[in-house]
């Protein structure tokens, strides 16, 4: 199918699915550009994120400015996330060279959005430019590059993405371990004709492991936070060993000495929030206090219940009195409260209902003290009716301040949070919007989302949550 019928059939499709007429076929650029302005003034979001596919059979100079101008103008941000997608598509001469002129000076809104934008680009486009963010005075743009570079598995900012492991921000070197993550096993093999088995991860030829592996060795002694959990899952993807928080056993092994049991008797293990380890030392954590929740628990079998209330290194969850979703949701946060190290840590715990209800209203330090306060708000979580997720998830980011350099200094470095339903009865119910809002302003930031759905919940949102984040998702639906 040519390209211009593809466009038509994708917007045809989704003008039928939402009972609409279908648009004109625009002969010529006027006609297109006069039809996709006409539909971005639709009031429905998904129209106007699916009329960007008409630009792309236009592909050129012109079409890639309408597209990048439109999406500055837009407040919808799964709109934004389609004219982001779009933007990385353009693979004409002239769009390519006006995305390189842009990405040479990023600045603002315009610069982000090109950023993200950036990863999804062809082959090198983009790529010395990136690495100049990368090294660039901007913290948050760096951050944004590293994503972009990890995105396009680019070869030649490998000794890049090294050097930021070293940088002052936090945030850029867990982007930097992140990127390193994904490109470490970004080819492919060869689907085998006569096994049928499907193509396999395979580490690339450029991918160095033993220049790789120093710099992630060296800066784990001392990295803390969301940092060191980002270097501990890059040491153990690229190696695929599992010695988690030991350096000493990561040392031994890049050394080719053999990783000892006494070694290993030493590995120290984080808390856990439903099986995924937690590092984060400013952390937020967000639980459904839906009705819905009140519901019986979908874990029907009792060995799927122990199983799923085992805790790696210590003490299971106490599963054998839990009925309601809400009794094994309080349960595991209980649970990972009571076993985050206090140290230097900060957080809070927000309730997801008509209004966010914090326990602090900030991030508060970690201590007897707030521990049992946070812990007997628990054990009083109120069942609301009205579950607006938005505010609450944006509650959860702005904690310490709304604005984006607020944020970056002060505020979560990672937000946890368990759903067992959807929006409802708030201003903005639809789970995609939610999703892409929240999940775009955590990109910008650097802050991860993990993202646990428990039974019935908005499936595309919790994954946007955690996939524009680069955090975790895990649905435990049955």
């Amino acid at each position: 199918m040519q390209p211009r019928c593809l466009a038509l059939a994708v917007l045809l499709a989704a003008v039928l699915l939402l009972g609409l007429p279908a648009p004109a076929q625009a002969d010529d650029w006027s006609d297109a550009r006069g039809e996709f302005r006409s539909w971005m003034k639709s009031e429905r979001w998904q129209e106007r994120a699916t009329a960007y596919q008409l630009l792309l059979d236009f592909d050129g100079g012109k079409a890639f400015q309408e597209c990048l101008g439109a999406a500055l103008k837009e407040k919808n941000a799964a709109v934004v996330l389609a004219a982001i997608k779009t933007l990385g598509q353009f693979d004409h001469a002239e769009a390519r060279a006006l995305f390189v002129k842009e990405l040479k000076k990023p600045r603002g809104e315009k610069g982000a959005l090109l950023l993200m934008a950036a990863g999804l680009t062809k082959g090198d486009v983009g790529v010395p430019e990136l690495i100049a963010v990368l090294g660039g005075k901007d913290e948050m743009q760096a951050g944004l590059a590293a994503n972009a570079l990890a995105e396009k598995r680019a070869a030649a900012a490998l000794p890049h993405l090294l050097d930021a492991l070293g940088h002052k921000a936090w945030q850029v070197a867990s982007a930097s371990a992140r990127a390193l993550t994904t490109m470490a096993w970004s080819d492919k093999t060869q689907p085998s004709k006569k096994s049928g088995k499907q193509a396999e991860p395979k580490m690339p030829a450029w991918f160095d492991v033993e220049k790789v592996l120093w710099p992630l060795i060296d800066k784990l002694e001392t990295a803390q936070g969301t940092l060191r959990g980002d270097l501990i899952e890059a040491l153990e993807k690229i190696t695929r060993k599992d010695y988690g928080d030991n350096w000493a056993a990561w040392v031994a092994h890049a050394r080719g000495q053999d990783v000892t049991e006494e070694l290993l008797e030493k590995r120290e293990h984080p808390a856990y929030f439903f099986g995924i380890p937690v590092y984060g030392r400013r952390i937020v954590v967000v639980m459904d206090a839906s009705v819905l929740t009140e519901n019986v628990h979908p874990f029907t079998k009792r060995e799927r219940l122990q199983e799923l209330c085992k805790v790696p290194g210590g003490r299971d969850v106490p599963w054998f009195k839990i009925q309601s979703i809400k009794q094994f949701v309080s349960a595991w946060v209980t649970r990972f409260l009571s076993d985050l190290p206090a140290k230097s840590r900060s957080f809070d715990l927000i309730f997801s209902g008509q209004k966010p209800g914090p326990v602090f209203g900030k991030l508060q330090g970690l201590n007897p003290g707030s521990l049992k306060k946070a812990l007997a708000a628990i054990t009083k979580l109120p069942a609301e009716n009205d579950n607006d997720i938005l505010s609450t998830m944006t509650s959860a980011l702005d904690i310490s301040g709304s604005k984006d350099s607020a944020a970056w200094n002060k505020g979560p470095d990672l937000i946890l949070c368990v759903y067992a339903s959807i929006p409802w009865r708030a201003e903005v119910t639809d789970p995609e919007v939610v999703g892409a809002t929240v999940g775009l302003k955590a990109r910008r930031r650097q802050v991860k989302v993990h993202a646990v759905g428990v039974h019935e919940f908005a499936y595309n949102m919790m994954k946007l949550f955690s996939g524009q984040s680069g955090g975790r998702y895990v649905a435990l639906s049955h």
